[in-house]
């Protein structure tokens, strides 16, 4: 795909995207942007290594919370409802707007998801070709960490103050954990095509669905839901029908 493909799909110039990431976005095929992607990373990396600390971040956490919360009351059970429902609207809207159109004070989140992250992947090409590209799909520990340490704690506030600790902190594990599992289903759908988590029930639609999401033509404008579709169903961005066969390379 050339610059001018870029372009033409909607994904704008490449002066905004951070130094290290324009030589992917300017590379000719997916191929190449990919080999550049590995090109850029840091000395020492091992994709093993940030799948560990990915759930070292977030599993050490929530399951401590979950043991001081001790045995769940309604108000608990609510809280965890909660907590889903809550993880997969901003999964949903926080894909769908910042991560797919600029937005002022979140441009580095539209660079690096569709400029950078959808550059090395499209439908029919979304395997990743061994366990180092882990990163080319999971975010960093530090972010991971923000995520559990930072966000899903301001979140679980209100909760607090209106249904108690018990309550909140069974919130807060189930908002990391269900990050988490947003996590894997996403790298899971990274996989090899037609493996055996394709034939799991349930899940193997979840990968076929976010799959769908990297057609070139359907990537701004549907499935945009990771765990629980809920939001694609509601507002119309379901998206099925026959696999692309055409679009940049």
């Amino acid at each position: 795909m050339t610059r001018r493909a870029v372009e033409s799909g909607g994904v704008g110039d490449t002066d905004r995207v951070p130094a290290s990431y324009r030589e992917i976005l300017e590379a000719p095929t997916l191929a190449e942007r990919r080999a550049v992607w590995r090109r850029l990373r840091a000395p020492g990396y091992r994709g093993s290594t940030r799948i560990a600390q990915v759930m070292a971040v977030t599993l050490v956490p929530a399951v401590l919370a979950l043991w001081h919360a001790g045995p769940w009351g309604w108000k608990a059970l609510g809280a965890a409802v909660g907590a889903v429902l809550v993880g997969a609207s901003v999964v949903y809207f926080s894909h769908r707007f910042p991560m797919h159109h600029p937005m002022r004070g979140l441009g580095l989140l539209y660079d690096l998801h569709t400029r950078c992250h959808h550059m090395v992947f499209r439908e029919g090409q979304t395997e990743i070709e061994s366990i180092d590209d882990v990163d080319m799909v999971m975010m960093p520990w530090r972010e991971a960490a923000a995520i559990g340490w930072v966000l899903a704690p301001l979140l679980t506030v209100p909760w607090w103050l209106v249904l108690g600790t018990e309550a909140a902190l069974v919130y807060y594990a189930v908002a990391v954990l269900y990050y988490l599992a947003y996590e894997l289903v996403h790298l899971a759908s990274h996989l090899r095509v037609g493996g055996p988590l394709d034939r799991v029930p349930v899940l193997g639609w979840l990968l076929r669905h976010h799959r769908r999401h990297h057609a070139w033509a359907v990537m701004h404008h549907g499935n945009f839901s990771m765990l629980i579709p809920l939001w694609d169903w509601l507002l119309g961005t379901l998206v099925t029908g026959p696999r692309e066969t055409s679009g940049p390379r």
